[in-house]
This record gives C-alpha cells, structure tokens and sequence, in this order.
C-alpha cells in the first residue's frame, strides 16, 4: 500500500477517495488525529503513478464537475453524504499505524521464533554439540564447500537458528537469544505485515545467505544467531523510514542508535582482542543488503528524487 497525497480538509478527501473508487482504483483514507491531515492510500502499487498523476489533477481543480459526487449546493445534503462515505471507508487514526503493524506477529515471524526457540532448548541451551553441529557450515573440503557436494544446501542457512554455545555462560546463551527474538518480532513483523509474507521469507533467506556467507569466508564456520538477518530487517525498515515514510514503517531513533553502536563496538572489539565471538562480519553483511534494498525500494517509489 502507497500512499498517494494529503488533504487539510475531510470533504476533499472524501471528494478524491470517491473519485478514486469511480476510476476503479482501490484506495484506503486513514485519518491523522482529530483536527489534523488525511491520507489517501492506493492498494494497488501497480496502479501508484495514476493515482498520483489523478491527485496532482485534483488538487489543480477540485470543484471541477467531474470530481463533484455530492451535491455543492446543497450543503445539508452533503453533510449527509459525508457521514454515509465515512462509514462506508475504513478511517485508520495514522498516529497508530506504525503500532496496528507491530501489534501482531506474523505467520513466518513466528515460525522463525518458534524454530530458534526449539533448536535453542532441544540442544541443551546449546551445548549439545552434536545438535548443534548439524547447523553449522561445514569446514571448506579442499577449498569446496560440502554443502554443495553433499546436498545440504540448507546448511548455508541454518546457521541462523543456533543461540548457544558451550564456551558460554548461561545468561549469555539466553541474553542473545531473546535480544535476537526480540528483535525479529520487531522488525519482521513490520515486514511481513507491509510488504508480505513472500517478501518477508524471501528476504530473510537472502539475508541469511548473504551474512552467513561473509561471516564464514572471513572466520570459518563456528559461528551462529539471527543477528545478521535482524541486522538486514533493521537496515531495511530504516532507510524506508528515512526516505520512504510513506510505506508505514517506523522505528525508534533509540533502538537505531543502539544497534549502530553494537556493530561499531563489535567492531572495535574485534581489531582490539577486547572481546571476540560476536560475528562482526554477519551483522554487517546482513546489514549492507538491507541498507541496499531499502534504498532501492525507497529511490524507485520516490521516482528518483533522493
């Protein structure tokens, strides 16, 4: 869902939505606050670039006679006529959009959760090594990856599930596995709910692949979480935050600022010896491919003007 424009006044919102519906163009009218803007929404993203072409048109002329569904001179009737549209559109306040997309968690969402979580406690917390290792990469074979050779190419994923190791403590197999949890729900539940649950699954996997990938030609396979991927899901929501707000996603600056700070400590960790075992090279990985098609998705619905 795109949106289209904005309007101060609720009459010519209404006016535009119904010249919308007249044009067999399936468009939503969400409400700011109760003095504020409306918004128009296309459904159909398809169909964005006549819509915005049609709103530019409107707001030129809109007493225009083809635009006038309700009767101008008759303003009791027209009040009539509004109170029946607003019924008949789903008016959403916009200060809750960003909540109504966070406030249930998505089918593949929680299916990850749900899989992380079970790998998690089937494998003792992580220190069953013989669990766990059926998730790791394998070791390079003669500069080959086995995965190919052996058919297991969803081993260049699961990585993703694991939250625990033996060279840990308790808290900390169970801190990374919740922050990581914690994380995908924020973030993928956004995705899933805006953009879909083919997108969503599709990304996740080309994430994985990707961070899973960097990290393992830098480090080698002993390595695991989902924080490459949530690093990709929070790069992505934050560019289309940034530069393409009208696609409804949100994030808190806080958060953002947090998970730009983890990468860079993570980082210096690493060139210093401070601490090791944090998989730098998937968090950023993971992290490049979102930035990346966050803007891209971003530059295509700004039509360039970035």
């Amino acid at each position: 869902m795109r949106q289209v424009g904005q309007f101060k006044q609720e009459k010519l919102a209404l006016r535009f939505w119904e010249y919308l519906k007249h044009q067999e163009i399936d468009a939503s009218l969400e409400q700011g606050d109760e003095n504020g803007t409306w918004t128009i929404w296309v459904v159909d993203e398809d169909k964005l670039n006549m819509a915005v072409e049609k709103f530019e048109q409107f707001s030129n002329n809109p007493e225009d006679a083809k635009y006038l569904t309700t009767n101008p001179s008759n303003p009791a009737k027209e009040k009539i006529d509004t109170k029946k549209a607003t019924n008949r559109y789903k008016t959403i306040n916009l200060r809750d959009k960003w909540s109504s997309s966070k406030s249930g968690t998505g089918t593949f969402t929680l299916a990850l959760i749900i899989t992380s979580v079970a790998v998690f406690l089937l494998s003792g917390l992580g220190k069953n090594t013989e669990i766990i290792g059926k998730f790791f990469i394998s070791e390079k074979v003669n500069g080959e990856l086995s995965e190919f050779k052996d058919g297991e190419v969803w081993r260049l994923i699961t990585p993703i599930f694991i939250h625990g190791s033996s060279r840990f403590s308790f808290i900390f197999n169970l801190m990374h596995i919740v922050f990581n949890m914690y994380l995908l729900r924020e973030f993928g539940s956004q995705i899933e709910s805006l953009k879909g649950p083919k997108f969503f699954l599709t990304f996740v996997l080309l994430l994985a692949l990707f961070s899973n990938m960097t990290q393992f030609f830098v480090s080698g396979p002993a390595f695991g979480g989902m924080s490459g991927v949530n690093y990709g899901l929070f790069g992505y929501v934050w560019i289309k935050d940034r530069y393409d707000p009208g696609d409804g996603f949100r994030i808190d600056s806080t958060l953002a600022l947090w998970l730009f700070g983890w990468l860079a400590l993570g980082f210096v960790g690493e060139l210093t010896g401070v601490f090791g075992y944090i998989a730098n090279w998937a968090h950023a990985g993971g992290l490049i491919v979102g930035l990346a098609w966050g803007y891209g998705s971003a530059y295509r619905w700004n039509r360039g003007k970035m």
